[in-house]
């Protein structure tokens, strides 16, 4: 059995694999299961053929819908599996120890504020602040208008803000 190989699809999709991965980890949390999910949103989208592919306006934007709808149904069917996330945070050699340990401090706590918003705004923030995708690339992948979409960003921003500095000033 001779395996085909699509180069233009395997180029295309070492532009944007590790944007799918950001995503599905950002919703499903575990690296374990954010790779399984780039691996079969990938698949899928091998699957497809290259004729089926070049009828979609822009491929990065149909597979970032692809991998957010499949995070999700795998939620839904409770086959994910929460694990904490343990991020390495690297910083310059002259930041004292404790420094450090804050700054990991307050991201895990972002990470965490941000992992407890509802979906469509978890999306919405991981679309444009990790992924840097312009609103009207946001307003496509998600369906709404673009006005919508700033709107949303800037009540989860001032959301996220007030949460921190409520916990930051309580440990004050």
């Amino acid at each position: 059995m001779q395996l085909i190989v699509d180069n233009s699809f395997l180029d295309q999709i070492q532009d944007i694999r590790d944007k799918i991965f950001r995503i599905a980890k950002r919703l499903l949390v575990s690296k374990e299961e954010a790779e399984d999910a780039t691996q079969d949103v990938i698949t899928k989208l091998w699957q497809m053929g290259e004729s089926k592919r070049k009828t979609f306006r822009s491929i990065e934007a149909y597979s970032v819908t692809m991998t957010k709808n499949y995070c999700l149904d795998r939620l839904k069917s409770k086959q994910a599996q929460s694990v904490s996330l343990d991020e390495s945070i690297t910083k310059s050699t002259s930041e004292s120890l404790q420094n450090k340990i804050e700054f990991k401090d307050e991201l895990s706590f972002v990470e965490y504020l941000i992992d407890q918003l509802p979906e469509k705004e978890r999306m919405i923030i991981q679309l444009r602040e990790i992924e840097q995708y312009d609103f009207s690339e946001i307003a496509s992948m998600l369906n709404l208008p673009e006005g919508t979409v700033r709107v949303y960003l800037s009540r989860i921003r001032k959301k996220l803000r007030g949460q921190f500095l409520e916990i930051e000033n309580h440990g004050n």
